[in-house]
């Protein structure tokens, strides 16, 4: 059986808006890149059987990409910091970010792909086949600033991730591990 080939361990670049105009590579991380799901699972149950389950059924799965940026640009924050709304401002002081309470409408409609590659030896892949791609992702950011002498600075980001459902054969689902070796590196 083929090992897969996203490779065991390491680090990765993400490739937000992958596929559009725009799409900008996030990075450099602190910590751990987590994509995740968690099925949910209702018992079936009967009286004679008491609190055991005589079955199950599935009821839908919810996945997540959390990531803690570091060191990262002022384009990369407002990003994913206001991805609807650019909070740069350039004034006679220079540029700089407002950080705001963004009350966004559905999140669907504005979400983005989003491409994981692994990075081996300070190399970013190239080879798509190494890939993980998520179809809809919108950003969910937050900060944790510390000062002191011994904490990096981090914002911790949860992509929010939903099924796709505008591509035939792909409605229903996440993503996909690997992506077709012709993809290129920003998708375009």
């Amino acid at each position: 059986m083929p090992a897969l080939q996203i490779k065991d361990m390491g680090p990765c670049e993400i490739v937000w808006g992958y596929g559009e105009s725009g799409a900008i590579t996030l990075g450099p991380f602190l910590g751990a890149t987590t994509y995740k799901g968690e099925t949910s699972v209702v018992d079936i149950q009967e009286e004679g059987y008491g609190e055991a389950a005589v079955d199950a059924i599935t009821t839908g799965t919810v996945a997540t990409l959390e990531l803690r940026m570091t060191r990262s640009t002022l384009d990369q924050l407002d990003e994913v910091f206001n991805p609807v709304l650019t909070g740069i401002v350039t004034d006679s002081r220079g540029d700089y970010m407002v950080m705001r309470n963004n009350i966004t409408c559905e999140m669907y409609a504005v979400a983005r792909s989003v491409v994981i590659k692994p990075i081996c030896d300070n190399v970013v892949s190239v080879d798509p086949l190494e890939w993980t791609e998520i179809y809809k992702a919108f950003p969910v950011p937050g900060w944790e600033l510390t000062w002191d002498r011994a904490t990096q600075r981090v914002f911790p980001i949860t992509f929010k991730i939903f099924v796709n459902q505008d591509s035939p054969g792909e409605i229903g689902a996440f993503g996909t591990m690997g992506m077709d070796p012709d993809s290129t590196e920003l998708g375009l």
